[in-house]
């Protein structure tokens, strides 16, 4: 299907245009920082236009976050495996000098939605991409699964459960939040 790309005439903020079935507009960036549109197919090119002009301060501000983000790259199976090794090494030596409750199993996937999860099981996930990022951050997803052990949600005992270990658990999660997972290759 060929791009419809469009510019609105007064700002002159260049975007790609997608009719669809829907009853609202819709702005978003994609990974390169370009502005999709999704628009109703009775949408007028005057709506449109006006919709994407006044979402400007929210395109600039939005479009740094995403052109600061850190591209992950996809990595093939050999390497998937290669990686789980070094990553349930890893994790056995940090759940050694973790002093609180053990996960019942740590497994390694090729996760490209989240860095980990924790079952009901008690089981924990990590993707093969932590190894992407810096140790502090690898040992901030380690604390924050540890920390659904014992609340499995988010609240705010929960966040205190990962202070406990993590005290500067705001700024690593930030800082984790600059890496952009790869996605599956179709």
């Amino acid at each position: 299907m060929t791009e419809i790309i469009k510019t609105t005439p007064n700002l002159g903020i260049t975007y790609v245009l997608n009719y669809q079935r829907r009853n609202s507009l819709k702005i978003t960036l994609d990974e390169n920082g370009r502005v999709l549109a999704y628009v109703p197919r009775t949408a007028s090119m005057e709506e449109i236009n006006r919709f994407v002009e006044q979402h400007d301060a929210w395109i600039k501000k939005h479009r740094v976050k995403v052109l600061e983000q850190i591209s992950i790259p996809y990595c093939d199976a050999a390497e998937q495996k290669r990686r789980t090794v070094i990553l349930k090494t890893w994790a056995s030596s940090f759940l050694e000098k973790y002093d609180g409750k053990k996960p019942t199993r740590i497994s390694v996937k090729n996760m490209s939605g989240r860095w980990g999860s924790c079952g009901s099981n008690g089981v924990i996930n990590l993707t093969v991409y932590l190894l992407d990022v810096e140790e502090p951050l690898r040992e901030y997803v380690m604390y924050h699964e540890l920390a659904h052990l014992y609340y499995m949600d988010h609240s705010q005992k929960f966040w205190n459960q990962v202070g406990l270990n993590c005290p500067d658990y705001q700024a690593k999660r930030k800082a984790l939040q600059r890496y952009r997972l790869p996605k599956k290759p179709s």
